[in-house]
């Protein structure tokens, strides 16, 4: 493709724009056109699409891959959730998801057998096969991969180029505020937004392509942004890393926070 000063640029998603693309999230995400989703160099070979997980397949879990498939140069190649399947999820309006996943697919009748709002791993898995399959038409296409332990999925999906998480966590008051306090800290001896540092931070982890955070204005899009050119020391990291500690992955029975605590502790396989 051209840029504006007739010059040509590569098709793919350079790092700061997949960044500005993740970090609109799925609301900023819908509203691009479709013509600005389509490659008119035609489709992008396999080896150079930006491979992707999807960890947490409820509702708005599905609702981000979702925008993700619209990505030419993305493929989701892996989804987990706790949960396999069940139509017991909230959602946004009746037939909200299951209107989205038809308007993907373009078929009227996918779902149709659905009781109620239908997510989890397996209906995950199924909507990425049938969007490629039937709506990108890739060739030689290598079925989604589905997983119940984000630790098999990370194991045997070698070759990921990054992870889109989209689970509940259990919030330790102290610790978050620990934390928030460190990055404050760093921000204000950088002279830049605790924002812009924690979103540098996540991005130096490793194997993290690209934070999803909730920009709900241009003006946090573009403070965001500027994180890409933000490189922490290794003593910076050290104390933002310092108070933190890693939360527990529960998995998804919405729309009873209970039975979906009680399902984890008892060790929820099916």
């Amino acid at each position: 493709m051209k840029t504006a000063n007739g010059k040509h640029k590569s098709p793919l998603l350079t790092r700061r724009e997949f960044l500005e693309g993740s970090a609109a999230s799925a609301a900023a995400l819908t509203l691009l056109p479709g013509s600005a989703l389509a490659d008119p160099a035609g489709p992008t070979p396999p080896g150079d699409r930006i491979k992707l997980a999807c960890i947490g397949v409820g509702a708005q879990g599905t609702r981000v891959m979702m925008d993700f498939l619209k990505f030419p140069d993305v493929q989701v190649v892996a989804v987990c959730d706790v949960n396999r399947e069940s139509s017991d999820y909230s959602e946004w309006g009746p037939g909200e998801i299951v209107g989205k996943e038809r308007k993907l697919l373009n078929d009227p009748g996918w779902g149709a057998d659905w009781k109620g709002p239908t997510c989890g791993r397996q209906p995950a898995a199924r909507l990425v096969d049938a969007y490629y399959r039937n709506v990108r038409n890739l060739p030689n296409y290598r079925t989604c991969g589905s997983y119940n332990d984000f630790r098999e999925l990370i194991a045997k999906e070698s070759d990921l180029d990054g992870v889109v998480v989209c689970v509940l966590v259990r919030h330790e008051q102290q610790i978050s505020l620990d934390v928030l306090d460190a990055v404050q800290k760093v921000a204000r001896e950088r002279g830049a937004t605790p924002a812009q540092i924690a979103c540098a931070w996540i991005m130096q982890a490793p194997g993290v392509t690209a934070p999803i955070v909730g920009a709900t204005k241009t003006a946090h899009l573009k403070d965001i942004i500027k994180s890409v050119d933000i490189k922490l020391s290794a003593e910076e990291v050290a104390a933002l890393e310092k108070p933190y500690r890693p939360h527990p992955i529960l998995g998804h029975d919405q729309p009873v926070p209970a039975r979906m605590v009680a399902g984890h502790e008892k060790g929820k396989t099916n």
